[in-house]
């Protein structure tokens, strides 16, 4: 595949190297900042909220600016911290082979603007985050911030998604320097998921994570009732008795199904990874609390708190996973973490 200024992977690398060259940059002048938690997007003179903002391929950073105070604004970050939508071509029955050529490169041509826009959409939310680092101490967690109401919900998600992408930049632009169009393809059928960044999952991709998460969920729930101890404090996570540890960490995604398959477990860096996730989990419940409550989180804000809990969201509409998100905040008023990640809904009247 030739390199040229305008392939989307040269863009990425442009892009990696400015966030890396202004990360090295130990003061800055803060720019006009936004209302404190609150999160609202212009296009000209009409405001335009999360729900309605376009991602940033259609909309130019001059456009995006912020402040408003609805709850939802300070529950639900940018949509620019999802993948933008995937406008495929659609094919038709009895193409010729020409046709079909056409179709191919078509679609080739659609994945390759949808990663692109993906990536705009990295340094557009990275310029979002350069503008919330002075509302952070240092050496303080971004976790402990939003717990001491230095951030809102909506900030502290974009925090951790633009990290998350940031460190996935330069192996995805390798891996899409090499494949192009067929990008797609490999990232499917290798499980590259961990090396792409949040904004560049196709449909396919995310819908595929969610079934295997789902089905190493209800396979472990089979093999047996998990009865869990309350234990949430940071050092009582590393005394969680090893079938309730393995569980955990297969519900939320914590290690590989390769180390179920090769019968090792990874009992050393489960700990902490468990801890992280109850710290996470447990901010974002007072955080959503705080903001009004789950009625206030768009649909695919609704399905990723969910799964970030071990919640299943496939072929359930959005009513019914908010009903189950729901019930879970009213089982964390007399649970702890560890008891509802080990049990069913159905179960939570039991603690």
């Amino acid at each position: 595949m030739i390199l040229t200024r305008h392939n989307p992977a040269i863009c990425i690398f442009r892009s990696y190297s400015s966030i890396q060259n202004s990360l090295s940059i130990s003061k800055h002048k803060p720019l006009p900042f936004l209302t404190p938690a609150l999160y609202t997007y212009s296009t000209g003179s009409k405001a335009v909220f999360p729900h309605e903002y376009k991602h940033p391929s259609t909309v130019s950073p001059r456009q995006v600016s912020v402040p408003s105070a609805q709850s939802s604004s300070t529950l639900n970050p940018p949509t620019s911290t999802l993948p933008p939508p995937l406008g495929l071509p659609t094919s038709e029955p009895n193409l010729s082979g020409t046709q079909k050529l056409k179709f191919y490169y078509k679609t080739g041509r659609a994945y390759l603007t949808f990663y692109k826009s993906g990536v705009k959409a990295v340094w557009q939310n990275y310029k979002l985050l350069r503008q919330l680092r002075p509302r952070i101490p240092k050496g303080q967690s971004a976790e402990q911030a939003l717990r001491d109401g230095l951030l809102s919900r909506a900030e502290y998600h974009l925090i951790r998604r633009t990290r998350s992408d940031i460190s996935r930049i330069p192996l995805f632009a390798i891996v899409l320097a090499i494949c192009g169009e067929f990008t797609p393809l490999v990232v499917v059928f290798l499980g590259l998921t961990s090396a792409v960044p949040r904004t560049c999952h196709i449909p396919k991709q995310i819908n595929g994570a969610r079934e295997k998460l789902e089905a190493r969920r209800r396979e472990s729930f089979r093999k047996g009732t998990i009865t869990a101890a309350r234990m949430e404090k940071a050092e009582d996570m590393r005394n969680l008795p090893r079938p309730i540890m393995l569980h955990i960490g297969r519900s939320l995604g914590l290690y590989s199904s390769l180390w179920d398959k090769i019968g090792v477990a990874p009992t050393v860096l489960l700990p902490k990874r468990i801890q992280k996730a109850v710290e996470r989990i447990d901010v974002d419940d007072l955080a959503i609390e705080k903001g009004g409550g789950v009625k206030y989180l768009s649909e695919e804000e609704l399905k990723l708190a969910a799964e970030e809990r071990g919640l299943d969201v496939i072929g359930r509409s959005r009513a019914e996973v908010g009903s189950v998100l729901g019930r879970w905040m009213d089982a964390r008023k007399r649970a702890s973490i560890t008891d509802l990640l080990c049990r069913r809904p159905s179960a939570w009247l039991q603690v």
